[in-house]
């Protein structure tokens, strides 16, 4: 875990951010009011308010030094910087490139078709839009000042407030200060620059997830993911088998398998591997025969055939996701 006094730091710095980020919600409401029906309706109402917009970009990028300075000093590590950050650099950039303005004048395109909620998914689009882009406005003028520090060799995350299962299980990871930031759309986790000595700062995800009501987990986590974890399956595992998830045909039926942790070497693989391994073209390992199937599809099966609790956990436990 972050020790308190670099956690205090940083949750001062994402408090900051926050607060023009909150701000820049509102002067979308406020462009919303004023016109979102048709595209030059929208166009005039995000002019409105872009200047506005650009200088919160600004104004979270000059929180980014004093940050850095702070969170070494915690550290007992010189903050000494070889350059500065120029607020003024990050204004009208988004993540990837291009015009953040232009991209938020462009958001009705985002939609396929107007509908009854229509004037709903236009506010979360261009809420989303903001948001991001005012995140990673601070996440990008922080990781420019770290290379201006010789200090900084490594940043872990810092999760804020209620996060999802993805940020959860990358908490506290130690990362090269080159390496980017991994996010998603409306991500708020924050860098916390540290030092070469930096101690472990791994977020235990199982604390995280007992942390949360049920309702809360099922929201981070998803409803099958969070009764598995309940179980007592690794987090980082049912939410890392998300990523390769594929329908194999298995048990005379379509089902849901993923890939991650198959090779005679991953941590499901070395488990299935008596029931049979394979070689695939263009690898160097092998692979499990049988699919590893999804959380979701072990309780759909469960409740198909009536599985009791001790036959839920031991197929839990074949594809390694109770260990």
């Amino acid at each position: 875990m972050l020790p308190s006094s670099v956690a205090e730091v940083g949750r001062g710095y994402a408090g900051l951010v926050e607060e023009n980020v909150i701000e820049g919600l509102s002067l979308v409401d406020r462009a919303l009011r004023r016109g979102y029906r048709s595209p030059e309706a929208w166009r005039d109402s995000v002019q409105s308010i872009g200047d506005r917009l650009l200088t919160l970009q600004v104004l979270i990028a000059a929180l980014a030094d004093a940050y850095l300075n702070d969170v070494l000093d915690v550290q007992g590590e010189d903050p000494s910087a070889e350059a500065l950050v120029d607020p003024a650099a990050f204004a009208d950039l988004a993540d990837g490139g291009g015009s953040w303005l232009q991209t938020l004048v462009y958001a009705p395109n985002s939609i396929r078709a107007p509908g009854a909620d229509w004037r709903t998914q236009f506010d979360f689009i261009a809420k989303s839009i903001v948001k991001g882009g005012l995140n990673d406005t601070g996440r990008s003028s922080v990781q420019t000042g770290m290379q201006a520090r010789p200090a900084t060799r490594w940043y872990v995350r810092m999760l804020v407030g209620k996060s999802c299962a993805r940020c959860a299980i990358l908490a506290g990871r130690k990362y090269r200060s080159t390496v980017p930031f991994r996010r998603h759309k409306r991500c708020d986790c924050k860098h916390i620059p540290a030092a070469e000595a930096v101690d472990d700062w791994t977020v235990d995800a199982n604390q995280y997830f007992d942390s949360l009501s049920a309702d809360e987990q099922v929201k981070a986590f998803g409803k099958a993911a969070a009764e598995a974890i309940r179980l007592g399956a690794d987090p980082a595992q049912v939410v890392n088998a998300e990523s390769g998830v594929y329908v194999a045909r298995a048990y005379g039926q379509e089902v849901l398998a993923t890939s991650t942790g198959t090779t005679v070497r991953g941590t499901a693989g070395k488990l299935l591997a008596d029931e049979g391994t394979e070689k695939r073209p263009g690898s160097r390992y092998r692979y499990a025969t049988t699919p590893r199937l999804m959380p979701d599809e072990i309780f759909l099966r469960a409740e198909q055939l009536g599985w009791d609790r001790e036959e839920v956990l031991r197929q839990l436990r074949r594809f390694a996701y109770v260990l």
